[in-house]
């Protein structure tokens, strides 16, 4: 039974050294879409969105550490960690005497993703190619954004806008290049998220997000 366990750990040590597996380091910048809609109320006939401006583009830091695990022909699955800050850059009220009233509404988001992904590299050269596709969560972090704490005369228009869910589920498929500098990898990725959940609280004002990424970072073989 010892040398049957011996034999599996030598088995799975050997598959691991000569597995391309890399744990790496990501940073860089993310742009979010915010595509907003609102239902008709029952007890009401006007429409927020009609009253509101909302800027829906939002730009930011993000800032990653995953691990790639070596599957076998040229196919890996990509797990990590990241942080990202969404939402809508902010959110404009003009009241009856033309005084514009404006809030932030953003979220910082920490999340895990899992992809699948195929990688390969040219012979007789340091350049690679990858390619990889899967599901990802963001959970919201820190204290409520300014927008959700406004505290002003007109908040009815700013509330729905402002307070998010604390989950974002989205489908990601991100393409990068890499260059061996030993030990490991330089790696160039781009991204795309395509939100798959309401990222708002408000029962007749809905939000997805959509964002685009680009990054740079060394990923280390393990």
């Amino acid at each position: 039974m010892k040398k049957t366990i011996l034999l599996l750990i030598i088995c799975w040590t050997s598959f691991w050294v000569e597995a391309q597996n890399s744990i790496g380091i990501q940073v860089g910048f993310l742009g979010t879409h915010t595509y907003v809609a609102e239902y008709e109320r029952i007890e009401r006939r006007d429409f927020l969105l009609d009253s509101v401006s909302l800027n829906v583009n939002v730009g930011s830091l993000q800032a990653a550490v995953n691990m790639d695990i070596d599957l076998g022909k040229n196919l890996f699955l990509s797990t990590g960690f990241h942080y990202s800050n969404k939402g809508l850059a902010n959110v404009t009220f003009v009241d009856s005497t033309g005084w514009p009233w404006t809030t932030p509404a953003r979220q910082h988001y920490v999340g895990i993703s899992l992809l699948l992904g195929y990688h390969f590299h040219f012979k007789q050269s340091k350049f690679g190619l990858q390619f990889a596709t899967g599901p990802q969560i963001d959970v919201a972090v820190g204290t409520p954004n300014d927008g959700a704490l406004f505290s002003g005369p007109y908040y009815r228009f700013f509330m729905p806008f402002t307070r998010f869910n604390e989950v974002d589920l989205s489908w990601k498929a991100e393409t990068g290049c890499s260059y061996k500098i030993r030990p490991g990898d330089v790696v160039l990725k781009a991204s795309y998220h395509f939100g798959l959940s309401d990222v708002l609280e408000d029962a007749f004002i809905v939000a997805r997000t959509m964002s685009y990424g680009i990054s740079i970072g060394y990923a280390f073989k393990l």
